[in-house]
């Protein structure tokens, strides 16, 4: 089986974004940390956006339940909701500075961890909502490496 160099480079960023979403941190960092597969699914799909690309937002979900440890399909779920949105807006979000892209993805996150913690909440689980605002910020701080990289390897 021979592999394309954008293939390989899907591969080798998802292996990186579960590096990075796996590396171990200590009590108080763990609210700053962002969802690297969420992140790295998003620009996916604003960068080279088709009609397989929900289909990729939910693998990647199914990915984030297997290293999470989640109730299977709940991030299926998520990553498919979160990424209709960027899919929907793909046209125009290249064309957006870094900036707004993000604070675009900033919004995005906010909208991800509340659909989050309304399914638990369905699910009767008590959860935190302190940190929301946190892993938003993080995530927006975060972005314009997965955004520069991917821009690039869009050109």
């Amino acid at each position: 089986m021979k592999y394309s160099g954008a293939s390989l480079a899907l591969i080798l960023s998802i292996f990186a974004a579960l590096v990075l979403q796996l590396i171990p941190v200590s009590g108080d960092l763990i609210y700053w940390r962002p969802n690297f597969l969420l992140l790295l699914m998003i620009a996916l799909i604003i960068f080279k956006s088709d009609q397989r690309s929900i289909t990729f937002a939910a693998s990647m979900g199914f990915l984030a339940d297997l290293v999470f440890g989640s109730p299977l399909g709940l991030n299926i779920l998520l990553f498919s909701l979160v990424g209709a949105v960027p899919l929907y807006f793909s046209g125009w979000l290249v064309y957006f500075t870094l900036a707004h892209r993000c604070l675009f993805v900033f919004l995005l996150v906010i909208f991800s961890e509340l659909m989050s913690k309304l399914l638990f909440l369905i699910w009767l689980v008590p959860e935190n909502y302190n940190y929301i605002f946190m892993v938003a910020l993080a995530s927006a701080v975060v972005w314009p490496l997965f955004d520069i990289s991917l821009r690039r390897i869009r050109q």
